[in-house]
Formats: C-alpha cells, sequence, structure tokens
C-alpha cells in the first residue's frame, strides 16, 4: 500500500493530517505578513509624505504574487517492518552447589554448636556425644524411642553397674529398689540440658536432621513427628510407685503385672530406674515438647 507524504514522514495519517494543516496556516501567515509589509511605508516616508486630499487618488493595492506550483512528489514504496534481533544477555553462570559436609564435618559442627551455647555434655550424654556419625545416630534413636525400642547401643550409653538387683525369697520376689540409684548419672545428666537451648539446636540443624531421617527410609517432612512421638512415649511410660513383684522364668525374670510385663521396651526400661528417675525424665520431656511446639 502507498503512502501519502505526510504519512511517510510522520507514520501516522492522524498526525500526518496534523503537520498538513499546520504547514499550511503557516505558509498563509507568512504571506500576508510579506504583504503587509510591502504595503507598510518606510518611517522616513512617513515624515515627508503629505498628508492626502480628498481628491488626491488612492495608490493602487500591491498584489502578493503567487507561489510558483511545487511539482508533486512521487509515491515511494512504504519501508516495510523487521524485527530486529537484539543480542540475547548470556546467561548467568551458575555456581555449583556445595558438596554436602561429610558425616564427620557433620559431628564437628553439632559439637562446636554445643559447645557454642555451653551445653552441659556430662557423663553419659558425654559418651554418646563423643561417638562417630552422631547426627545419623541421633535421629536413629529418635525412631527407636517413638516405636518404643530402647536405642542402648544406638546411642552408645553406659550401662549401669552390676547386675538387675532382685529382693525377697520363695515367697516372693520384687525389683529391690536400691537398683534405682544405678540410673542416677545418666538421668541427671539428660535432664541437665536445657530444653530451650535443645529446641533451638534442633531448629538449627533441622535440615541436616531431616535429610538424616529420610536416610532411614521415611518422608523428610515426618522428622517432627516422630520426635514427638518418642517424647510422647516417654511422657506415657507408667509409674510403679512400689516396688513391682517379679516371676521366675528360668534365667530371666518378668514383671508379675501384666501390665508392666506387656509394656514395651522403653516403659520396661524406664520402669527399671524407678520412680522418681521417671517423673523427672517425664517432666524434661514435657518442657522439651512444649518449646519445640511453640510458636516463634
Amino acid at each position: 500500500m502507498q503512502a501519502s507524504r505526510e504519512d511517510r514522514v510522520s507514520g501516522n495519517a492522524e498526525r500526518g493530517r496534523h503537520s498538513t494543516q499546520t504547514l499550511i496556516t503557516a505558509i498563509a501567515v507568512i504571506i500576508l505578513a510579506a504583504g503587509a509589509w510591502l504595503l507598510a511605508p518606510g518611517k522616513d516616508d512617513a515624515d515627508d509624505a503629505p498628508t492626502p486630499s480628498a481628491q488626491a487618488p488612492l495608490p493602487a493595492p500591491v498584489v502578493a504574487p503567487e507561489p510558483e506550483p511545487v511539482d508533486p512528489v512521487e509515491a515511494a514504496p512504504d519501508i516495510p517492518t523487521v524485527t530486529v534481533d537484539t543480542p540475547e544477555e548470556p546467561a548467568p553462570v551458575e555456581a555449583p552447589p556445595p558438596e554436602p559436609p561429610t558425616p564427620e564435618e557433620l559431628d564437628q559442627q553439632l559439637r562446636e554448636a554445643m559447645a557454642e551455647v555451653n551445653l552441659p555434655v556430662t557423663g553419659a550424654v558425654q559418651s554418646a556425644v563423643a561417638a562417630p556419625y552422631l547426627l545419623d545416630r541421633g535421629t536413629s534413636a529418635m525412631d527407636q524411642i517413638a516405636r518404643g525400642l530402647v536405642p542402648e547401643r544406638t546411642l552408645s550409653l553406659p550401662k549401669p553397674s552390676g547386675a538387675f538387683p532382685v529382693a525377697g525369697d520363695e515367697r516372693g520376689y520384687r525389683v529391690d529398689t536400691a537398683g534405682y540409684e544405678r540410673y542416677n548419672t545418666t538421668v541427671d545428666a539428660i535432664v541437665s540440658l536445657p530444653v530451650a537451648t535443645v529446641a533451638n539446636l534442633f531448629h538449627r540443624f533441622r535440615p541436616a536432621l531431616s535429610e538424616s531421617y529420610a536416610g532411614l527410609g521415611y518422608p523428610a517432612d515426618k522428622l517432627d513427628n516422630t520426635l514427638i512421638a518418642a517424647l510422647d512415649g516417654i511422657i506415657a511410660a507408667p509409674i510403679a510407685t512400689e516396688a513391682p513383684s517379679l516371676v521366675s522364668k528360668g534365667a530371666l525374670w518378668a514383671y508379675e503385672n501384666p501390665e508392666f510385663e506387656q509394656a514395651s521396651d522403653l516403659h520396661r526400661q524406664l520402669l527399671r530406674t524407678g520412680p522418681d528417675n521417671t517423673r523427672r525424665l517425664q517432666a524434661w520431656a514435657r518442657e522439651l515438647r512444649a518449646a519445640l511446639l511453640a510458636e516463634p
């Protein structure tokens, strides 16, 4: 399609019409101004010229010459619209993801974090922290406790000294309450851990803990549920207000109370620590549970 001169110059039909009208108006103003200048008397002439009388003839009007015709510009082809390819900016070079820390590096980071917050690592806790693969063992122990098991080997906890003490004779056997003291040191070490500090450490190492938990074959986002379930298992442990009665089964001893005998390994182990130690552990578990579930 051929375009008028105005369209080709302006690139817009509406602007072309306005430009033409402006041009015509400018030409008319210039012509009128030129005619007025030619008709106006000079300054010297105005001073010397006599005042025309009524009989004096009026001068003939001066007519401005008409502009010479301009040859029209022949129509020219439109310039096609061409899409210009702008050079693409090179994609930013992403740095390769950092290598995940090794189990030894994770152990060191966790131990340094414990020292940084002055976590009291003593007794049974100290032996557990000193063992390798601390993070993996922690998530595995968490899983075992949630399932009612005793992570004795997983946490590398020291065994209480001596054999399981029994009191009584053929007329009746019962747990020797003196044996409860064998667990005092371990319970002291656990309940001395400030729950707020432990909760903060959990949140700090939560990504690494979740990844370690996923290594057990579980969904990583179920770590929270497992930890709360482990604490609930401790809180729900039965408490024997009196020394439980025992029955002999060959080389083993069994609880005479069916509730105690059929309890989970975790609850049976807590019974061995005695009612006072069990209550102390339960109180600590309740506080930690509340600290973990508290809104930030």
